[in-house]
C-alpha cells in the first residue's frame, strides 16, 4: 500500500513540474487557476516546515520498509529528493512557484477562455 501511495505521491509532483508548461500551451484559465493555488499551498507547507499530507499518509498505512522494492526504492528516492539538502529543496521550490506565479504577467491567462 504504502508503494501505491508513493507513487501517487509521484504524479502529483509530476504534475506540478509538467503543469506549468503544459498550462503555458494551453493557457486554460482554470487549470493555470489550479495548478498556481496547489504551488502556492506546497510551497507554504514547506516554508513553514509542515509536513506534506501525503507523506503523513504514507507513514501511517504501516511499517514502511522499502527494501524489497526495487521500484518504491527508487520512487522514495526521487520523490524526497534524498540526495538534496531540503534548504536546497526549499529554494528551489520558492524559485520555481516564482517562475509560475510571474509567468501571469510575462505570459498572460487567454482572456476569451471562459471556461
Amino acid at each position: 500500500m504504502a508503494t501505491l501511495i508513493l507513487s501517487f505521491h509521484l504524479l502529483i509532483i509530476l504534475f506540478f513540474i509538467a503543469g506549468f508548461p503544459a498550462g503555458l500551451i494551453l493557457n486554460h484559465r482554470g487549470f493555470r487557476y489550479f495548478h498556481s493555488a496547489a504551488l502556492a499551498g506546497v510551497t507554504l507547507l514547506m516554508a513553514l516546515g509542515i509536513p506534506c499530507p501525503i507523506t503523513i499518509w504514507e507513514e501511517n498505512v504501516g511499517d514502511v520498509s522499502y527494501e524489497g522494492s526495487f521500484i518504491a526504492f527508487w520512487l522514495k528516492r526521487i520523490v524526497y529528493l534524498e540526495w538534496f539538502d531540503p534548504g536546497y529543496v526549499l529554494i528551489l521550490d520558492i524559485c520555481f512557484a516564482l517562475l509560475v506565479f510571474t509567468s501571469f504577467i510575462w505570459h498572460p491567462v487567454n482572456k476569451s477562455n471562459k471556461n
